[in-house]
């Protein structure tokens, strides 16, 4: 059976726009054509990715190990 469906990639998963009525666990052949994405589309995307690690805790120590690496090089650089 054949058919055209139309889905978004997520990592290694496929999110399809609708059911295929096939059961979980099915072996199937993907074939991909990326579509290109309309003005509204991509501003939706944007607005997704805009803000994604606001409340992510973790951000204050990645950047502050950041800081800590540039002064580190910039003090390696003004030694020279």
């Amino acid at each position: 059976m054949e058919m055209k469906l139309h889905g978004v990639i997520d990592g290694k998963h496929i999110e399809l726009e609708q059911e295929t009525g096939l059961p979980a666990g099915s072996p199937v052949l993907v074939q991909m054509q990326a579509t290109a994405l309309d003005v509204e589309a991509k501003r939706r995307v944007i607005e997704a990715l805009c803000g994604a690690w606001a409340d992510d805790p973790s951000l204050t120590d990645i950047f502050a190990d950041i800081e800590r690496q540039r002064a580190s090089a910039q003090g390696t650089h003004s030694r020279r």
